[in-house]
């Protein structure tokens, strides 16, 4: 029997568990492509699909993180974890994830506070980063995981995804594209 993760997630963003539940069901019903629901402990009235997050609270960055992060890592659930996650991300049996999950607080990132702020961070189709120069780290969310890369001596400039069945990350440098499986993943600490 599978574990019932939904109480977990709940718990680390904050939000109730059976709105929680309200969501995974939207998402359930359309493969996860989109949802729209209202919590308070959210701000009000979301509409959220990858890439895309609406809040009435459209300049509070935090929430929307926040929202992202719930929405994301529900979908990824929906679409199933080996199947949802880029090729790039699935490491070789044995070897773990730098962090297993990071907690949240409202109005908090969702890297660990010990980075300090990325010099940039985005998101794409269900996949965000956070860039941290000046320690050569590179963070990578898919759903719940969050891998930490080390990025040597090379000067992150972009991003760009490639679609399809191997769905890669590419990150741009001045020697030219760098994809993320070439990057060794670390532990954080």
């Amino acid at each position: 029997m599978a574990k019932d993760v939904i109480p977990e997630i709940a718990a680390r963003y904050l939000v109730p568990e059976e709105k929680v539940r309200e969501i995974y069901r939207q998402l359930q019903a359309n493969n996860g492509t989109q949802c729209q629901f209202t919590c308070d402990e959210l701000g009000g009235p979301v509409q959220w699909q990858p890439g895309v997050v609406m809040t009435s609270r459209w300049e509070d960055h935090a929430l929307r993180a926040r929202v992202d992060g719930l929405c994301s890592e529900l979908c990824a659930i929906v679409r199933g974890s080996d199947t949802a996650a880029p090729a790039a991300f699935k490491r070789d049996p044995g070897t773990p994830p730098a962090i297993s999950r990071v907690d949240l607080a409202a109005g908090e990132s969702w890297w660990p506070a010990i980075l300090g702020q990325p010099s940039s961070s985005g998101s794409q189709n269900g996949v965000r980063y956070a860039y941290f120069p000046e320690r050569q780290r590179l963070l990578v969310q898919q759903g719940a995981r969050i891998d930490a890369y080390d990025t040597g001596e090379h000067q992150l400039t972009g991003v760009a995804q490639q679609q399809g069945h191997s769905r890669t990350i590419t990150f741009s440098t001045a020697e030219g594209p760098v994809p993320v499986e070439h990057l060794k993943c670390v532990p954080l600490g």
